[in-house]
Formats: structure tokens, C-alpha cells, sequence
């Protein structure tokens, strides 16, 4: 079920807050939050292709030149991103969210492109994927800002991090 919707009932029907404090619900018989409901996991899927093609990117980098690196996780992005493609390919937009598809769309393209320059055996240094994984990034964060329940977790609120103070990361773990 999608957050903030109610099933079940109509347009008429839908709550309407009163006032402060009271959350409004969308009735799935609006378009925009059927479009919400059905964008949401294509952008999850898309966020995870993305996690996965990072890790590599990342295992890649740091890995010696000797060192035989794991695809697993291109082969898993890869199917992620298909799904999403599949997906988006059929999602309508209905107005007001056509700017929000358009982010998936280009997050899909810059995806589909990393997962070239991750198989590329011309781009050794992953340049490539690097711009394609931050173009990919800066999509699905635009689209994480334009609608909600779309957001990334940012990590610098998270309880773990460090929250003023100046003490070092080894500082905070010290007896």
C-alpha cells in the first residue's frame, strides 16, 4: 500500500484536515497519487541499480590492478535497471508530475550508460561510470525534492553522525 493513500474509498469520501496537524490523504482515484504509488518502487528501483553500480565503482577503484573484481553487482544493477526501464516505459505522468518523470527517465539513461562504461574495456580508470553514477545521483535527487516520499536518507542526520563538537570520527569510539 502507498503511504498517504487510502484504498477503498473515493474522491468525496477523502479526509480533508481541519486544521494544524492532520495529515491530508490522497484518494488512489487521484491520478497524481496513483502515479505516486506507481513511481515509487521504479525510483527505488532505480536508487538500488545506483547503489550497486557505486560499489562497484568503488571496489573497482580501490582494487590493485591484479586483483580480479567482482560483476555480481553490474549483473544485479543491471537487472534493476531493466525492471525500472520496463516500468517507466508504461508509467503516465499525469500533470504536475511530468517534471518528476522526466528525472526518472534521465536517472534511467544515465544508469543504462554506466552500465556500459562499467562493462567498457577502453575506460580502465572508470571515469566514465564515475560521471555517469553522479549524473544518475543528481536525478534522483531532483526527483527525491520535487515530490514527496520520493527522498533520500541523508545520512548527516542519522544518529551515528557526528553532530558538532570537532571531535574526530576515532575520538567518538575511544574508552
Amino acid at each position: 500500500m502507498c503511504l498517504g493513500v487510502e484504498r477503498g474509498r473515493d474522491a468525496d469520501e477523502a479526509d480533508v484536515p481541519a486544521g494544524p496537524g492532520r495529515e491530508a490523504r490522497l484518494s488512489p482515484a487521484d491520478p497524481l497519487a496513483r502515479y505516486m504509488c506507481e513511481a515509487q518502487p521504479l525510483h527505488d528501483l532505480l536508487r538500488r541499480g545506483l547503489i550497486q553500480l557505486s560499489g562497484f565503482l568503488l571496489t573497482r577503484t580501490i582494487a590493485g590492478r591484479r586483483t580480479v573484481v567482482d560483476y555480481e553487482p553490474v549483473e544485479a544493477a543491471r537487472e534493476r535497471i531493466l525492471e525500472a526501464a520496463v516500468g517507466l516505459r508504461g508509467l503516465q505522468a499525469p500533470m504536475g508530475a511530468g517534471h518528476h518523470r522526466s528525472h526518472l527517465i534521465a536517472a534511467l539513461s544515465a544508469l543504462e550508460s554506466a552500465l556500459g562504461a562499467a562493462l567498457s574495456t577502453t575506460d580502465k580508470e572508470g571515469d566514465a561510470l564515475f560521471y555517469f553514477v553522479e549524473e544518475a545521483d543528481r536525478h534522483l535527487r531532483i526527483a527525491g525534492r520535487l515530490m514527496p516520499g520520493f527522498e533520500k536518507v541523508d545520512l548527516r542526520q542519522a544518529c551515528c553522525a557526528m553532530h558538532g563538537g570537532g571531535v574526530s570520527f576515532e575520538a567518538r569510539f575511544a574508552g
